[in-house]
């Protein structure tokens, strides 16, 4: 049975036209979706799976016409994790793009995916874009940007014992149960932090839960002092807390003040 889609194209008039499409069909069935078989003309196929190679089941692909705006096919992977999109018979490229929507301790989060191939695919000799769903690793392109995670610390300057510096706070982060795709996480510890735009971060951390605790290793004397900490806006410091990320943008980050007892 196939699987009905919309595909709102804007058209050379500057009108918008809504057209359905059988864009996929159930596994086993003739048409459908297999990311080993090569290109097709005016069609993108492909296969999402997490970073273990599983499928990804509901993951949202968005196929976007390069020559007009709000010309985009919106579809969902099937229970294989595949997904096929047909394209219109005419002389035009396409952007194929993939997040995945998941809920984790009452939180929903939107994770952008890892193409095979960030190039468009021209429709007249179709193309294949696989796509991983990956928890950790620096992003294609050239902004910095990772699929991790960020896990911002702001100093507090009150009962310092030395000069100190922002950058020296260190971090030991442990899991508490699995991570958001079911695989199981790590203790996060002793990385540095560098500066980003919500200040001083350990940057690429898997999003799971995490026990947090916090220390300050001193540049000069080699000291290492317990710091306590606490979640932004929350009322009091202790030696831990136990942390949940928040969405922002389409990042994913934990905001902790950290402080000298």
């Amino acid at each position: 049975m196939g699987e009905t889609r919309t595909r709102s194209v804007l058209g050379r008039t500057g009108a918008t036209l809504v057209l359905s499409a059988v864009l996929g069909c159930a596994p086993g069935s003739a048409g459908a979706a297999d990311a080993s078989v090569g290109a097709a003309a005016y069609v993108v196929r492909g296969k999402v799976v997490n970073s273990a190679g599983r499928p990804v089941q509901g993951a949202k692909v968005v196929v976007k016409d390069r020559r007009y705006y709000n010309s985009d096919i919106v579809l969902h992977s099937d229970g294989n994790g595949l997904y096929r999109a047909q394209l219109p018979r005419e002389p035009s490229s396409w952007l194929v793009s993939a997040s995945v929507t998941r809920q984790f301790h009452g939180r929903q989060y939107t994770f952008d995916l890892e193409p095979s191939s960030t190039g468009s695919v021209r429709a007249s000799a179709g193309g294949v874009r696989n796509f991983t769903w990956r928890v950790t690793g620096r992003r294609p392109g050239a902004d910095g940007r990772y699929y991790g995670g960020l896990v911002a610390t702001n100093l507090w300057f009150d009962n310092l014992p030395e000069d100190v510096d922002q950058e020296n706070v260190r971090l030991t982060m442990t899991p508490v149960g699995p991570l958001i795709d079911g695989s199981e996480g790590k203790v996060v510890s002793g990385r540095a932090p560098v500066y980003t735009d919500s200040g001083w971060a350990v940057v690429d951390v898997p999003l799971g839960r995490y026990r947090i605790t916090a220390t300050y290793r001193s540049a000069t004397s080699g000291k290492v002092y317990p710091l306590q900490v606490k979640l932004t806006g929350s009322a009091a410091f202790g030696p831990q807390v136990t942390a949940d990320f928040e969405q922002s943008g389409t990042n994913q980050r934990i905001r902790l003040e950290v402080r000298f007892g």
